[in-house]
């Protein structure tokens, strides 16, 4: 069985929510009307990670992209009504406007967290397609949501590419929510020179080449030598220039910044220095604390004791009237939709928590329906990926990394072997990611994998079946030792394993090889687990 896949849970953008707290309002996951009059246009500003194409899908939602959107990369300048220098996982700021539920976005601002070489690369005990590796002294969290840039190259020889594809050496820039320690890498691109290898980088004889972080400035030298930021020090010299009006002294300490370095020895001088605690999306030189603001990120911080609360994401520190309910979910990623009253306060009208997807399934299409846009496996599962899913060709050629949905579709073909993730909600499936594998690393493979939640349950512990996503799992054939627990593998066997058994739990099958095995609505299990 491919634990990896299966064992897995995952944080997911765009995915279904818990709600912790709630005062009314639209639901993060979906594109929603504005809290304002639904029949009026309103100005929404969002902070999230792209999550599809077909215009823009950012934390899920679409945003049209006209002749007037304004798209901004940092260091490339500013175009109209181009979206295709943008790609999945990217971290971004949008400003759009919304009429009755519909978003045409006026800028789309992004710019990388952290640009510099690998250092160290940590993979994993349980998973090693995840793990940290280390980047200018920080730790960059990979998980099974990160989305690599084709330049990394599979080096494995494994499907896909993940963390066993990087090497120390490699320059790269990551995108991602910062945490605790450094970041949740939503997306790794990796920087090639001209000649296609990794360039020497932070040279002080070279202008543009430094390293970049962001974080908190933790400390400054009683001398003014040098400063502390995200744990990472830097010295201070006559060069080092100090954006938007930041001034080194004790006010600075606690502010969200971006610095840029030269590496000298085994120091960093901090050539540039520039607050990134500001939400301007513009850079206008005002701040946006007005209209409707949606953010998703991992929560760094939730301070009840200043009037008003604030809460901090992505780096930005949030004025809202009561955060109390919020204290228990620091360090996780969470949805937060609201609007900014008269007073710059964000009324949260919408605060969810992101939960685990699971569903996942692994398993050869039988049928296409390119008109309905969907595909349907031996199984009999039908998936239909919209412009909220991640889908990604590795048996393409290379040039995967902005597939629409349609465009997804019409490349596969029956036969081909697809890896699918999800959430099982009362609506169906909401499919968060959709992969065709690598052709070459599936000939021979005639199994499927099905996860999901257990809907119900017939027979008894010598002779059960039960019911995930309407596909009936058999476990007749299934050897003692093969079932399995979800912590270390562990055979439980028939009689344990059905004890523990019951609707609503999260359980992962895979089949013997062959068609005979994975027929419509019936699959016949050779192993079979929990994955709670």
């Amino acid at each position: 069985m491919d634990r990896a896949k299966l064992k897995n849970g995952v944080l997911a953008p765009a995915a279904a929510a818990v709600v912790v707290a709630c005062g009314g309002g639209s639901d993060a996951s979906g594109p929603g009307p504005g809290f304002s009059n639904p029949a009026l246009p309103s100005t929404v500003n969002v902070v999230g990670t792209v999550t599809g194409f077909g215009s823009v899908y950012v934390n899920g939602v679409r945003y049209a992209v006209d002749g007037n959107t304004v798209v901004n990369l940092e260091d490339e300048g500013e175009v109209r009504g181009d979206d295709s220098a943008l790609a999945l996982g990217m971290k971004v700021f949008v400003r759009a406007e919304d009429t009755n539920g519909a978003r045409v976005a006026q800028r789309i601002e992004y710019d990388d967290d952290v640009e510099g070489p690998i250092e160290a690369i940590l993979p994993d005990g349980d998973d090693p397609s995840i793990g940290v590796i280390v980047v200018n002294g920080l730790d960059i969290t990979v998980d099974g949501n990160t989305v690599y840039d084709d330049d990394v190259g599979n080096n494995d020889g494994e499907p896909g590419i993940d963390i066993r594809d990087l090497a120390v050496g490699m320059v790269v820039e990551i995108s991602g929510y910062p945490t605790e320690g450094g970041f949740l890498a939503s997306r790794v691109d990796r920087e090639l020179d001209d000649d296609g290898n990794d360039p020497e980088v932070g040279r002080p004889d070279v202008n543009d080449d430094e390293i970049e972080i962001k974080g908190f400035v933790e400390a400054i030298a009683d001398d003014n030598s040098s400063l502390t930021v995200a744990g990472v020090l830097f010295l201070i010299d006559s060069g080092t220039e100090f954006d938007d009006g930041l001034l080194l002294n004790d006010e600075l300490i606690g502010r969200y910044v971006e610095v840029e370095a030269d590496i000298v020895g085994d120091d960093y001088v901090a050539v540039e220095i520039e607050a990134e605690d500001d939400f301007d999306i513009d850079d206008d030189g005002d701040d946006d604390y007005e209209d409707e603001f949606e953010v998703e990120g991992v929560l760094q911080a939730v301070d009840t004791d200043s009037e008003p609360n604030t809460i901090t994401i992505n780096g930005i520190t949030i004025p809202v009237r009561d955060a109390s309910a919020y204290v228990g979910v620091v360090g996780q990623i969470v949805e937060i939709e609201g609007e900014f009253d008269a007073d710059g306060i964000l009324v949260i009208e919408d605060f969810e928590l992101d939960e685990d997807e699971n569903v996942s399934t692994e398993d050869n299409v039988a049928s296409i329906d390119t008109d309905a846009g969907s595909f349907t496996t031996r199984l009999g599962i039908t998936i239909t990926p919209d412009g909220g899913s991640s889908v990604e060709d590795y048996a393409g050629n290379g040039d995967d990394d902005d597939l629409t949905p349609a465009e997804f579709i019409s490349r596969l073909q029956i036969g081909d072997r697809i890896d699918a993730e999800g959430y099982a909600g009362d609506g169906g499936v909401i499919w968060t990611s959709v992969d065709r594998e690598a052709t070459a690393a599936f000939n021979d493979e005639m199994a499927c994998e099905l996860r999901g939640p257990v809907e119900s349950i017939a027979g008894d512990a010598a002779s059960f079946s039960i019911d995930i996503l309407g596909v009936t799992v058999l476990t007749d054939m299934i050897e003692e030792e093969d079932f399995e627990t979800d912590d270390d593998f562990s055979g439980i066997g028939r009689a344990e394993f059905f004890a523990a058994l019951q609707v609503g739990s999260i359980v992962a099958a895979e089949s013997f090889d062959g068609d005979m095995y994975c027929m419509e609505g019936t699959l016949d299990a050779a192993e079979i687990e929990f994955d709670d």
